[in-house]
C-alpha cells in the first residue's frame, strides 16, 4: 500500500504546498500585510508545479507498459496519464508566469489567483488519474469550484461577475448530468470502479441499460469541453473573465478533459464504443461548423478565440472517432501543438489588449511593432492549418486518420471548416498590416470613441513565450520525428 503512494507523490506535494501557502498567507495578513502584497508567493506556486512535473518525469521511467492501481483502484497510473499530468503542470506554471503582470493590469488579487490555479490543477491531476467514478466526481467538483471563483475574480467588473454566475449555473447543470449518468451506471451494474465496469460489460450481454448512463457521462464531459451543441457558455465566460483566466480556461482544462475522454473510451466504455460513437460524431461535426461559422461576425478578440477553441475541440473529437492507436496519437500531437499556439496567442493578447478587446485595436500594429505583428500573423496562419507551419501537421494527422477509418464526409467538413476559419484569421492580419493606425472603434457601452493605436510594452516573460512558441511553430514540421516517436510510444504502451 505504501509503495503505491509513490505514484501520487506529485499530488501529495501540491496538496501540502496549497495548505502551507494558504496558511502562510493567512498569517501574513494577520500581521498586517495586505493580500495584494503577497505576489512573491506566486513564485512558490510556480516552483511547486515545476517540481511536481520533475517528479512525474521520474515516474515516467518506472511505470513501463503497465497500469498501476493506487489506493484500492480509486486512482490509476500509466504512461499516458503521466504524460497528461506533465502537460497540466507545465501549462499551469506558464499561465502563472504570464499572470505576474496580467493580475496587476486587471486589478485582481494575484495571491488568490495563484492559489486557485494550483488548486484546480490538483483537481485536474486527480481527474485524469481517476480509476473510480467516486474519485472522478470529487475531482470534477474540486476543479469546477475553483473555476467558478476564477471566472468572477475581477470583482469590480460586472462582466466578470456575470461570467462567474453563468459558469456556475451551466457548470452545475453539467455536473448534475455527470452525477445522473454515474448513478444510472451504478444502479444497473453495481460498479463504480473502471476495472469493475469493464469486466461487467465484457461478460454481460445486457449493455442497453448501461448505455444511457454512459451517454449522460459523455455529454457532461462534452459540456466541460465546450463542444457544440453544449458550447453556449464558452463565449460569454471567455469574454467576461479576466484575460489571464481566459487563457487558463482555454488551455489547461481542455487537456485534462480530453485525456479523461480517451481513458474512458479505451477503458470502461470500450465495449460500448460503437454505441457512443454517434455522440462523438455529432459533437465533432457541430463543433467544427459552429466554431468556424460563429467566429465570422465576432468583433471582440476573446469571443473569437472562444469560437476558435470550439472548432479545435471538433478536430480533436474527430481524432477519437476511429478508436485506433494512430488516432489517439494524432490527438496527443494536436493537443501539444494547440497548447503551444494558444500560449503564443494569449501572450500576444495580454500584451496588446490592455483596454478593451476589439479586433480593430490592432490596426496599424505592423508599423508600430512589426516583429510582434509578424509573430502573431504566423501563429494565426498556423492555427488555420496553413503549411508548412505546425498547425498544418496537427490537422493533417487528425483528418488523415478520419479518412483512413472511412469518415470521409467528416474529413471534408473539417477541411471546409478550416477554410472558413482562415477567413477570420486573415481578417485579423488585414487589420494589423493593411489598416491605418488612426482607425477608431466604438466602445461596448456609451458609444465612446477609443483610439486604436495604444499598445503595451511587451514584458520579458511575454517575449520569451512569444519567441519560443514561434520557433516551435516555424520549425516543428522540419523536425517532428523525436516528438512523434515519443507520443506514439506513450499511446501504444498505455491505451488499447
Amino acid at each position: 500500500m505504501l509503495s503505491n503512494l509513490y505514484w501520487i507523490i506529485p499530488e501529495i506535494v501540491i496538496s501540502c504546498a496549497i495548505v502551507l501557502l494558504i496558511g502562510y498567507g493567512a498569517i501574513l495578513t494577520k500581521l498586517g500585510k495586505k493580500v495584494s502584497q503577497l505576489n512573491k508567493l506566486g513564485w512558490l506556486c510556480i516552483f511547486t508545479l515545476l517540481f511536481s512535473a520533475v517528479l512525474l518525469v521520474d515516474q515516467l521511467g518506472f511505470v513501463g507498459n503497465s497500469v498501476v492501481y493506487v489506493c484500492g483502484g480509486f486512482l490509476i497510473c500509466s504512461e499516458f496519464i503521466i504524460g497528461i499530468k506533465i502537460m497540466l503542470c507545465l501549462s499551469s506554471a506558464l499561465v502563472l508566469l504570464l499572470g505576474m503582470k496580467a493580475t496587476v493590469d486587471d486589478q485582481i488579487l494575484d495571491y488568490e489567483f495563484t492559489q486557485l490555479v494550483v488548486l484546480s490543477t490538483l483537481g485536474m491531476m486527480f481527474l485524469v488519474g481517476s480509476g473510480d467514478f467516486i474519485m472522478l466526481y470529487l475531482a470534477v467538483e474540486l476543479l469546477s469550484l475553483s473555476f467558478y471563483v476564477l471566472a468572477s475574480l475581477k470583482r469590480h467588473s460586472q462582466h466578470s461577475t456575470e461570467a462567474g454566475l453563468k459558469y456556475f449555473l451551466l457548470g452545475a447543470l453539467s455536473s448534475g448530468l455527470l452525477l445522473f449518468g454515474m448513478a444510472v451506471v451504478y444502479a444497473f451494474t453495481g460498479e463504480t470502479s473502471f476495472i469493475g465496469l469493464s469486466e461487467y460489460l465484457w461478460y454481460s450481454s445486457g449493455e442497453a441499460e448501461v448505455l444511457i448512463g454512459c451517454i449522460f457521462i459523455l455529454i457532461a464531459l462534452l459540456f466541460k469541453l465546450a463542444a457544440a451543441p453544449f458550447h453556449m457558455w464558452a463565449p460569454d465566460v471567455y469574454e467576461g473573465s479576466p484575460t489571464i483566466v481566459t487563457a487558463f480556461f482555454a488551455i489547461v482544462p481542455k487537456i485534462a478533459t480530453l485525456g479523461l475522454v480517451i481513458i474512458l473510451m479505451t477503458g470502461p466504455f470500450v465495449c460500448l464504443f460503437n454505441d457512443l460513437q454517434p455522440v462523438l460524431l455529432v459533437g465533432a461535426v457541430l463543433s467544427m461548423l459552429v466554431g468556424s461559422i460563429g467566429a465570422l461576425n465576432q468583433a471582440k478578440i476573446k469571443r473569437l478565440l472562444a469560437y476558435s477553441a470550439i472548432s479545435h475541440i471538433g478536430f480533436l473529437l474527430v481524432g477519437i472517432l476511429p478508436n485506433s492507436i494512430l488516432g489517439f496519437h494524432a490527438v496527443l500531437v494536436y493537443i501539444c501543438l494547440y497548447i503551444v499556439m494558444s500560449f503564443n496567442t494569449f501572450a500576444f493578447v495580454l500584451a496588446n489588449f490592455r483596454h478593451g478587446n476589439y479586433i480593430t485595436q490592432l490596426s496599424g500594429l505592423s508599423r508600430q511593432n512589426p516583429i510582434l505583428a509578424f509573430t502573431f500573423a504566423f501563429t494565426l496562419l498556423s492555427v488555420a492549418g496553413v503549411p508548412p507551419l505546425a498547425g498544418f501537421l496537427s490537422k493533417y494527422l487528425v483528418l488523415l486518420q478520419a479518412i483512413t477509418a472511412g469518415y470521409i464526409g467528416v474529413a471534408l467538413i473539417g477541411i471546409v471548416s478550416s477554410c472558413i476559419a482562415g477567413f477570420y484569421y486573415l481578417r485579423i492580419i488585414r487589420w494589423m498590416f493593411f489598416k491605418d493606425d488612426i482607425t477608431f472603434h466604438l466602445k461596448d457601452v456609451g458609444d465612446a470613441l477609443y483610439p486604436s493605436n495604444t499598445y503595451n510594452r511587451v514584458t520579458f516573460v511575454q517575449s520569451i513565450i512569444l519567441g519560443s512558441t514561434l520557433f516551435i511553430i516555424l520549425t516543428f514540421l522540419s523536425y517532428p520525428g523525436w516528438f512523434m516517436t515519443f507520443s506514439n510510444n506513450i499511446v501504444t504502451s498505455s491505451l488499447l
